[in-house]
């Protein structure tokens, strides 16, 4: 099997794990709530936050109260609507939101856009809107170009972000960059080799992110395939190699070891 090269560590220091959720370390679902958390994989983030030192953060677009209840009874370090909220402190009930709600004239018209043009699903997040959709191309592209002319007409903050069967409605200055960068300025993750897992769109700006803090990305998946320094094919992939990292981690591992883990079980 082929290897993608990699940004080796030429230093000893610790990791850090940054890791995307939908489509990263579970399977897409119909609907958000539809997903399956097992009591392996809450293990396995708990062992991962005991072993990294606490240097372990989810990034997604769900909320981190979402979050709190896919992976209950585990509680950590979290990024929550694509960057909208972030909580350092895994005592913390919730994040500490970055942006206001959105606007009622937006959120009136959102819903009905996502009416006229059959969405499937309208997710209300807050600060943010997911309009899910099950449409083709053409007409997806006209569901997004009408989000995009109420957003520039009634709140000229708020951006249209295309995921995977879903246009996000957001402020655009919040991005996963940002709740990454705000966690490597701080304890813990300060200092240490960011390692990102993702596998849509919305991850390439953590990706972009990971780069300027010297780590690594890892995309999982088809659709972004190609854009991180290294690539996995499906979520029990990402679980798989998580185990070893655990493992690794265990046995006192470093950043140069874990850099040799990453390019043994990952390719192009």
């Amino acid at each position: 099997m082929g290897r993608t090269p990699v940004r080796s560590p030429t230093i000893s220091r610790p990791i850090s794990l940054f890791l995307d959720v939908d489509g990263t370390l579970l399977d897409y679902a119909s609907h958000p709530d539809a997903v399956w958390v097992g009591p392996t994989l809450v293990e396995l983030l708990g062992d991962l936050h005991r072993a990294s030192g606490g240097s372990l953060a989810l990034v997604s677009g769900r909320s981190i109260d979402s979050l709190d209840r896919l992976f209950a009874p585990f509680r950590g370090v979290a990024v929550g609507l694509h960057g909208l909220e972030v909580r350092r402190d895994p005592q913390e009930t919730s994040g500490r939101p970055l942006a206001e709600p959105v606007p009622e004239v937006l959120r009136e018209a959102i819903g009905r856009i996502a009416t006229a043009h059959s969405a499937t699903l309208l997710e209300d997040k807050g600060a943010a809107i997911a309009v899910h959709h099950h449409l083709p191309a053409p007409a997806m592209q006209a569901l997004r170009h009408a989000l995009r002319e109420a957003c520039g007409r009634l709140a000229p903050r708020w951006v249209v972000m295309r995921g995977r069967r879903v246009l996000e409605v957001k402020p655009g200055d919040a991005t996963k960059a940002l709740g990454v960068d705000t966690l490597m300025a701080e304890a813990p993750f300060r200092g240490s080799m960011p390692i990102a897992f993702g596998d849509d769109v919305t991850d390439l700006d953590m990706f972009e992110a990971i780069r300027r803090h010297e780590g690594t990305s890892i995309a999982v998946g088809p659709r972004i395939a190609g854009s991180g320094d290294l690539q996995l094919d499906a979520p029990e992939e990402s679980l798989a190699l998580l185990r070893e990292v655990r493992d690794a981690l265990d046995d006192g591992a470093d950043a140069l070891r874990i850099g040799a883990v990453l390019r043994t079980r990952t390719h192009a």
